[in-house]
């Protein structure tokens, strides 16, 4: 259920300079809920301060972009790209909603009012 949403979820952007903003996101985050039910445990991924991600099981170089106040990017280089709401951000919670997608071989670019996810942070900040 996740793997399609999350399968063009990470990018080739460098990090905002929002420095409170982006250390509450460096680290790892699991996935406890998608659209209101459960997901699976294993759907995990990591944000690093110099502005690279990783999604697994996805491949690809992935980057991801913070825009102020509330807004997210993560690219997947020469793949595509998925643009999120932030609904909450803190040390320990995530809360996103994809909003746009961009996949560039196939030209897609739409607007998404997509399912709510929520993570928890998985390691110390």
């Amino acid at each position: 259920m996740f793997a399609l949403p999350f399968i063009y979820s990470c990018g080739n952007k460098q990090q905002s300079t929002n420095t409170a903003t982006d250390n509450l996101i460096i680290g790892k985050w699991k996935m406890v809920e998608y659209g209101g039910g459960s997901a699976n445990a294993l759907d995990t991924f990591s944000f690093y301060k110099n502005g690279k991600a990783d999604c697994p099981p996805e491949t690809g170089e992935f980057t991801y972009h913070l825009i102020k106040p509330d807004s997210l990017i993560i690219y997947n280089r020469g793949f595509g790209e998925q643009h999120f709401k932030i609904l909450k951000l803190s040390k320990d919670s995530l809360i996103r909603q994809i909003k746009r997608q961009r996949i560039y071989a196939d030209s897609i670019d739409e607007l998404i009012n997509g399912e709510i996810e929520k993570y928890i942070s998985v390691t110390k900040k």
